[in-house]
């Protein structure tokens, strides 16, 4: 079986159903009972009259029609929304600056795959990006990272320095990129509120099941990391411009029937909503080549993520692909796997044909099956 295989289109289109919430989204077919008419109980278990016959029919005419009229205004908007999409996406800049990365935070990545790095040669090109000093400090100072003396009185960390220290260079390698994807995260996406916890919950689970395969077949599991956890840096993108210019084409259209005096379209328009199924689409269509790009213009120097990533984005067939693009596609995997699992959204016997699609190597399955997909897991040098 192919990776482009009908069961991993399928499994791949409900994992992005899932990412944004849709599983839990009524199908347009389906009418909340409070909107269904209902005869009079003196009338229960009797012929209806004709007269209340016909309310029931009309009732129920009139509520699909307005639904059909809002669903076309819906449809007409979000095509508006794909061609000013369509048109912002060549601009690489504008991107990448929806994104929130800095080329600072690359050169730290870079530093830190150089086998001699150090503290002191890390310190000053940290220092240069300005959350990373205050995030590292906020988390080393929570309870599960606290070091104490000999007494047991807590150690407070206040200093970059004494960040890095605590930390070491092999915990860097995966909290700084981790730190900075949190930051990327969108933070508004009503009415789809999953959308940045299903995000994060699946950039770390893809990054560390990456992790875990890279040590099953023997390349850098920090490369792997840092490609798992950027992967889907398209769907931060695309995620904010979807909602900016949803707004933007409705209040457009707001405006238009203001001015045409089309008062049923304008106050049908201040009832229509983000879509949620147009967003999978976009996603669907566009997010992996934005991720490639975005990660290209991240410009790293040693980090060797940009043609890996590209290699996805392309579709080159599995068996040319380079081991560090196969184990981004195993990763992200496991991790759509894991939570269609954990939402019930899968069979065992599509799990099994999804798994098997992705010819994951010897004992990666069961590396995978005892690894905590939900925590960093950082280990610190005993002194």
């Amino acid at each position: 079986m192919s990776i482009n295989s009908d069961t991993v289109r399928s499994i791949d289109r409900r994992f992005t159903g899932l990412l944004i919430g849709l599983e839990n989204t009524a199908s347009a077919t389906d009418q909340p009972e409070a909107n269904v008419y209902k005869p009079p109980s003196h009338l229960d278990g009797r012929e209806l009259l004709r007269v209340e016959k016909m309310a029931m029919r009309d009732k129920e005419l009139n509520q699909r029609s307005y639904q059909s009229f809002l669903d076309s205004l819906l449809e007409q908007v979000n095509a508006e929304i794909i061609v000013r999409l369509e048109q912002l996406l060549p601009d690489l800049e504008l991107l990448y600056s929806r994104l929130g990365a800095d080329n600072n935070l690359c050169e730290v990545l870079d530093l830190l795959t150089v086998k001699a790095c150090s503290l002191g040669r890390l310190e000053p090109v940290a220092t240069t990006v300005p959350w990373l000093q205050a995030d590292l400090i906020k988390m080393i100072n929570m309870p599960k990272y606290r070091k104490t003396d000999a007494k047991g009185k807590v150690i407070p960390v206040e200093s970059l320095r004494m960040a890095l220290g605590f930390m070491g260079i092999d915990n860097l390698k995966i909290v700084i990129p981790s730190l900075a994807f949190r930051r990327w995260l969108p933070q508004i996406t009503d009415p789809y509120p999953h959308i940045k916890t299903r995000l994060w919950d699946h950039a770390l689970a893809s990054a560390l099941a990456c992790k875990a395969i890279a040590e099953v077949v023997e390349i850098e599991p920090s490369h792997a990391f840092t490609l798992g956890m950027f992967h889907e840096a398209g769907k931060i993108v695309l995620t904010r411009l979807y909602f900016k210019l949803f707004d933007e084409v409705q209040r457009d259209a707001l405006q238009e029937a203001h001015n045409e005096r089309m008062k049923e379209e304008h106050s049908a328009l201040r009832e229509l909503q983000p879509s949620g199924a147009h967003l999978a689409e976009v996603y669907d269509k566009y997010s992996t080549e934005v991720s490639s790009r975005l990660i290209r213009r991240m410009d790293f120097k040693r980090l060797p993520v940009a043609a890996a990533m590209e290699e996805v984005a392309i579709n080159t067939p599995f068996k040319d692909m380079s081991p560090l693009a196969k184990t981004l596609l195993q990763g992200a995997a496991f991790s759509k796997y894991s939570m269609a699992k954990a939402l019930h959204q899968i069979t065992i016997e599509e799990a099994k044909d999804y798994l098997r699609a992705f010819h994951m190597p010897p004992g990666a399955l069961t590396a995978l099956k005892h690894a905590d997909l939900r925590r960093l897991n950082l280990t610190f040098d005993e002194e």
